[in-house]
């Protein structure tokens, strides 16, 4: 009797080792028959670009690969199709340096220098791609590394990502970064890989289990599917994307779009905290809504005070960009940020909102949209939200630049949310006292998660005020005045009654 094909076993696994191709496409078999979309697809392009401009070199790939996000999507969809879908993907590694087969098997097989490749492979990886038998859908769990920190005018900040732990011939290697996938229109789409990116980053918080897309598709059309069906997946709304965050183990905060600067603050409050929001946008030429991920922002600098009664400024105002998770196009995708006027029409009247410029590789043209809202995934213990954290930033920086002079329309406040036990852990680069720093670290009770309000002049750290994100409210919640090392020492009595009239704790 013929054996059925790929009912060998034990399996085996090969390893080819090349120079990354100048055609990157090539690396991905065009489906047979007729081509719904044109090949290759954009993400397959964007890839390439990327990891050119990321200095790839080598390419090392894996045949057989369980992966665990595509094997549960292939066992609840693909399984019941006609087509013989294989349970197993293809993995590629990328690095920076060259090196070929021959190479690779003399690292892999000498024990006595495994240090030292270790170290040679970990300093040139990248970061990898699953690469799934879908055919008109290839790409699977992708994690790469970020852009470099700075670029000619601006600086990167990359706070949403993690690490995420490969194994590959026996080596363990680190990659920082956030997982990044192609909707397939079977089991997700849009918002719902924009999800699962943020709830790679977000879960990790609370230690929670990251869903699958399959499982995100499911949680979010258990209870509310308005029209059509779950499987294959028509997209989710905003109603359905809060579903499956609390499917999640999570709680969804939703802030809908008000203005250019509110936006720029929330997407500097939460992005800077280590949340990954998925942002609901539309783009300006027409066509459905559309859900990335955020993941950084690339910021500038601080804009000067023009309002003559203010005297401070605000952090929020550096964002020039956010980078993004686009499923349409690839990860860490640059959205630059304006105000972009909507015209006025018979029922409404003129209005400014928050424009996306988002940058294709294959396109002359940037596509234009704008922001609609922001869906966060939140701990259940992080109950603060960023402006309540921020009505109170507000209020505090307008009397430091009033009763400190020195500090008039130069001191620069920002918000953000913290993990009380990585905040301690830092306690030491503060510049507090000995007795201080035992203070903070031993005898002050804090929330797991709080709200900081950071309190800078010309980048100097002056001092930040500790918050207990675990209320709603910031007024009862001020935990402690935390000094840092560039606060005037002449100021301490001021500095402590600022912190008694808050009913917070002075740690100096």
């Amino acid at each position: 009797m013929q054996s059925l094909a790929g009912n060998e076993y034990p399996p085996s696994q090969s390893v080819e080792v090349q120079p990354l191709p100048s055609d990157f496409a090539s690396l991905f078999p065009p489906p047979p028959g007729l081509l719904e979309d044109t090949w290759p697809p954009t993400q397959v392009t964007y890839l390439g670009v990327y990891l050119s401009s990321l200095g790839c070199k080598t390419l090392v790939s894996e045949s057989h690969y369980i992966d665990r996000d595509y094997i549960h999507d292939m066992a609840l969809f693909y399984s019941r199709s006609l087509r013989c879908y294989p349970n197993f993907c293809q993995r590629l590694h990328f690095f920076t340096e060259y090196f070929d087969l021959e190479t690779w098997k003399r690292i892999v097989g000498d024990a006595s220098s495994y240090a030292q490749n270790m170290q040679f492979l970990q300093k040139a990886y990248l970061g990898y791609c699953v690469v799934r038998p879908l055919p008109g859908s290839p790409i699977g769990r992708t994690v790469l590394v970020t852009f470099g920190p700075t670029t000619p005018t601006d600086t990167r900040l990359f706070d949403a990502v993690r690490d995420y732990d490969i194994h590959l011939g026996g080596f363990k290697l680190t990659i920082r970064g956030l997982a990044f996938q192609q909707q397939d229109q079977g089991v997700s789409a849009c918002a719902t890989t924009a999800l699962w990116s943020s709830l790679n980053k977000v879960a990790q918080f609370e230690a929670l289990a990251i869903p699958t897309p399959a499982e995100i598709t499911q949680a979010a059309s258990r209870y509310l599917l308005a029209e059509g069906r779950a499987l294959p997946s028509e997209g989710l709304n905003t109603n359905q994307i809060c579903e499956a965050i609390r499917g999640s183990g999570l709680q969804p905060l939703v802030s809908r779009s008000v203005s250019f600067d509110q936006d720029c603050a929330q997407l500097h409050g939460y992005i800077r905290s280590g949340l990954a929001p998925v942002l609901a946008i539309q783009p300006v030429q027409g066509g459905s809504a559309h859900a990335v991920c955020a993941v950084g922002l690339k910021v500038g600098e601080v804009a000067p005070q023009t309002t003559p009664t203010l005297n401070y400024r605000d952090a929020a105002t550096s964002v020039r960009a956010v980078y993004i998770h686009d499923d349409r196009l690839g990860p860490y995708a640059s959205a630059a940020l304006s105000p972009w006027t909507i015209p006025a029409t018979a029922t409404s009247a003129t209005k400014i909102a928050t424009g996306l410029r988002i940058q294709w590789p294959d396109k002359v043209d940037a596509e234009q949209s704008i922001l609609l809202a922001v869906i966060v995934p939140m701990p259940h213990k992080l109950r603060m939200s960023i402006s309540r954290v921020r009505w109170f930033g507000l209020a505090l920086a307008q009397a430091v630049g009033t009763m400190f002079t020195e500090f008039a329309k130069k001191v620069v406040f920002s918000c953000r949310y913290r993990v009380a036990t990585d905040y301690r852990s830092e306690a030491h680069q503060l510049g507090l006292t000995d007795s201080g720093l035992y203070l903070l670290n031993c005898e002050t009770v804090l929330s797991r998660y709080i709200g900081v309000i950071e309190f800078s002049s010309n980048e100097e750290p002056l001092f930040d005020v500790l918050l207990d994100a675990t209320e709603t409210r910031a007024n009862p919640s001020i935990l402690a005045f935390v000094r840092r090392r560039g606060f005037p020492d002449e100021h301490k009595t001021s500095f402590e009654l600022i912190a008694k009239n808050c009913g917070a704790r002075v740690i100096w």
